[in-house]
């Protein structure tokens, strides 16, 4: 078996990319490589360019039930963008001292988000540094001085230290970007989609920082706060991968490496829902929750064997939380922020399943998930029930986002 590259990571059998990357064939006094990797065939418009050997792309949403018995871990050759993480990956690992996060947008989720993590003990949450940033210099300057100001007494626990940034910085240093700017929130009263209506103006904002990133040539993580989550995500992996015509190039972010944080405060109300009905030792270990965070969310009591009334009643408490909160006279972003990101940011970071929006079959949808280099959907068994849910689920959203031009055509 031949293989390119001395870096922690090698190819297998492919000459023509180990060329484009510089790399030489493996030499003998060499360690074997901690990550093999063969070229595979596939669409890099609706696949992660990279995968471990435990997800295999070209499942689809099969992916979501049933594990790969793939051996090594897989690439596609043929999207150009797919060169420099691969360099990436074949770097030493980090230095041992954390990750480093930059929380982009500080409004009331991002600020809220910010405080559960600056509040949250490196060892705890692996995060050495936090990068905060905002158009508003008044405003990040106040969070700067707010963030700056949590300490312990003679604690020894080490907190996350907090550094202004401005984006371009961010880029160039963070490990991890959060996007939780936000344009035009629907005020109390409003009724409808108050989260779809956000699209247009927070895309407007993304695309400002996708520039900023491809000018630092960025390969680290790229989380979506912000609303909505699964459109601001795949127009992240869109806008960032077109040319001025509309087309594909995959020079820019790969699909793996973004993810939308949205389902933990769904999940949080599906739990309160259990936990008023005395369900929640079933749910929380058997139960489920799929789908985007927005109003055509799923959840299950027991995804083996659901209840459906239990798990309708678990779904509309996902769907309409956000609502009770408006109906009494408030915005709700303590449940986002917390939920959403500062609970699930450290065990995600940690290599733990947690529930993220990944890219499964060309559109991000909600999902149990877990960071392997990449953000993957992570498989369990499921009754015929729930898998069909699923497949009804993904083929509305997979619609929904081709009517707003956010998926190249396949020809």
């Amino acid at each position: 078996m031949r293989t390119f590259g001395n870096g922690r990571a090698a190819l297998v059998a492919d000459a023509i990319t180990a060329e484009k990357l510089g790399w030489g064939p493996r030499r003998r006094s060499r360690p074997e490589p901690e990550i093999l990797l063969r070229p595979r065939d596939g669409d890099p418009r609706c696949e992660p360019w990279m995968a471990p050997d435990w997800h295999d792309p070209s499942k689809g949403l099969e992916s979501v039930r049933r594990k790969s018995r793939r051996r090594h871990w897989s690439y596609l050759p043929n999207a150009p963008g797919v060169l420099r993480y691969l360099e990436k990956l074949a770097e030493p690992p980090g230095n041992g001292k954390g990750w480093c996060v930059a929380v982009a947008g500080l409004g009331r989720v991002g600020g809220v988000a910010a405080t559960a993590l600056a509040t949250t003990p490196s060892r705890a949450s692996g995060i050495r540094e936090l990068l905060i940033s905002d158009v508003d210099a008044a405003n990040q300057e106040r969070w700067l001085l707010e963030l700056g100001s949590i300490a312990t007494w003679r604690g020894e626990d080490v907190l996350p230290r907090v550094v202004p940034t401005t984006l371009s910085q961010g880029f160039d240093r963070c490990d991890v970007f959060l996007f939780a700017a936000s344009d035009s929130v629907p005020p109390v009263g409003t009724r409808g989609d108050v989260r779809g209506v956000q699209f247009g103006p927070n895309r407007t904002i993304l695309r400002a920082l996708l520039d900023q990133a491809r000018a630092a040539t960025y390969t680290g993580l790229f989380l979506i706060v912000s609303d909505p989550v699964e459109r601001l995500a795949q127009a992240a992996f869109h806008d960032s991968n077109q040319d001025a015509s509309g087309a594909f190039t995959g020079d820019g972010l790969a699909p793996e490496r973004i993810a939308g944080l949205g389902l933990g405060v769904m999940w949080g109300r599906a739990l309160a829902c259990a936990r008023r009905e005395g369900w929640d030792q079933t749910v929380a270990r058997f139960g489920g929750l799929y789908g985007p965070h927005g109003a055509e969310v799923v959840a299950f009591d027991d995804i083996r064997k659901p209840d459906t009334a239990r798990s309708d009643s678990l779904s509309a408490a996902a769907r309409e939380g956000n609502l009770r909160i408006r109906d009494l006279g408030h915005l709700p972003y303590v449940g986002p922020g917390v939920s959403s990101v500062g609970l699930t940011l450290p065990p995600l970071l940690a290599g733990k399943e947690v529930l993220a929006s990944v890219l499964i079959d060309g559109i991000y949808f909600g999902a149990p998930a877990r960071l392997d280099w990449g953000m993957y959907p992570t498989a369990r068994p499921m009754a015929p029930k729930v898998w069909k849910t699923l497949l009804d689920l993904h083929g509305r959203l997979q619609a929904q986002a081709c009517a707003l031009d956010l998926i190249w055509h396949r020809g």
